[in-house]
């Protein structure tokens, strides 16, 4: 497998905030294999389009559009994706419902309801969802390094996602990209879910709602599995 490389297009933290406008949401952009993925569109389309054209990223190319879950951070970049990008399959979350079906829909997209396991590219796949609240699902690209997981927030528990999807590979975690949901947790379980993810993973990068503390406990503890993203960063993987 060819080199992946992740930009990250919306975070909550950017490597240039004039540049790049920062807000609370997500969205990445990989190119793998000669394919090319968004997964999640940010809070709001004005910022999907500065961030994208800032960085140069091509959003007409994109293959797929992955949804994680129903939450505004997540979901508010999609206008800009049909206007840029129309007719793209758009994997949307079990149970989103017929309203958010139709804003799919209605911005020029394919919607396409994840309810079970499914690989919509070579190497690329879509957990089953789980249950948070909301319904979320997990992005999966099977490198020759190990799993690589794409989290929009980690509603749902760690520990049952983790396991579920390296019972159904079979294979080591290389990498966790994404949200953890930790801006408001208590202290302790931000360290316990740092020290789960880092026995289970080669790398973690978090973004998002992961929040400072959670970096903070992962440079003194373990600075040789984080890497820090933001806005604006590349992550060759």
């Amino acid at each position: 497998m060819n080199e992946l490389e992740i930009t990250v297009l919306v975070d909550d933290r950017s490597i240039d905030e004039v540049k790049l406008k920062p807000t609370h949401g997500i969205s990445l952009y990989i190119e793998t294999m000669g394919h090319y993925i968004l997964f999640d569109t940010g809070p709001n389309p004005d910022i999907l389009r500065n961030n994208s054209e800032s960085l140069d990223i091509d959003l007409s190319l994109l293959d797929v559009v992955i949804v994680s879950h129903v939450h505004t951070p997540h979901t508010g970049g999609i206008p800009f994706i049909g206007w840029v990008a129309p007719s793209t399959k758009t994997y949307i979350p079990y149970a989103a419902g017929p309203y958010f079906e139709q804003i799919v829909m209605k911005n020029g997209l394919v919607p396409i309801e994840v309810i079970d396991w499914i690989k919509i590219l070579p190497r690329v796949y879509i957990s089953k969802p789980y249950y948070g609240p909301p319904w979320e699902h997990f992005l999966i690209i099977d490198s020759d390094r190990g799993l690589i997981i794409f989290s929009g927030c980690m509603h749902p528990n760690y520990k049952e996602v983790l396991s579920s999807i390296y019972e159904y590979f079979s294979k080591d975690i290389y990498t966790i990209i994404g949200g953890f949901h930790l801006v408001s947790a208590p202290e302790r379980f931000i360290k316990s879910i740092a020290d789960y993810l880092s026995s289970v993973s080669t790398y973690v990068v978090p973004l998002h709602c992961s929040g400072v503390k959670f970096i903070e406990y992962m440079v003194m503890k373990y600075p040789e599995k984080l890497i820090k993203a933001m806005a604006g960063s590349i992550i060759k993987l």
